[in-house]
């Protein structure tokens, strides 16, 4: 596909065992892609791994630049998530979205979201009702 990524779009079977997958470019020009949960899964390596690559490249461009706190290689600013459960699996799935648009796909067992809400709230500070 030629030109810069406008939208994205995924559909998943009932049964969560393939996907349809929808590029839609700048000149609403689109290319879909079907694929089952393996192929669905090494798509997603192959994103995390340049995430990856993008984020250690900017790292090292921040680095010639003033610091304004850590950077941790591989991390993202959230600007929003959503989440819901699986009803085939109890899994919660989900994607975190940060503010200069990478995507990051979560699928966590129960008990490891109530250990990471429950470290989440700890970790913000308490606000006053007034």
């Amino acid at each position: 596909m030629d030109g810069t990524l406008a939208n994205f779009q995924l559909g998943i079977s009932s049964d969560g065992t393939n996907c349809m997958m929808i590029f839609i470019d700048e000149d609403q020009r689109t290319t879909t892609c079907s694929a089952d949960f393996t192929e669905f899964s090494q798509f997603i390596a192959s994103l995390n791994q340049a995430a990856s690559e993008m984020a250690r490249r900017r790292s090292e461009q921040l680095d010639a630049e003033p610091h304004t706190g850590p950077i941790a290689v591989g991390a993202i600013n959230v600007a929003s998530a959503a989440f819901k459960l699986s009803a085939s699996d109890g899994y919660v799935l989900g994607a975190l979205a940060g503010d200069t648009g990478e995507v990051v796909g979560i699928r966590m067992r129960p008990d490891v979201v109530n250990q990471m809400t429950r470290a989440m709230l700890l970790a913000v500070p308490a606000v006053s009702a007034s």
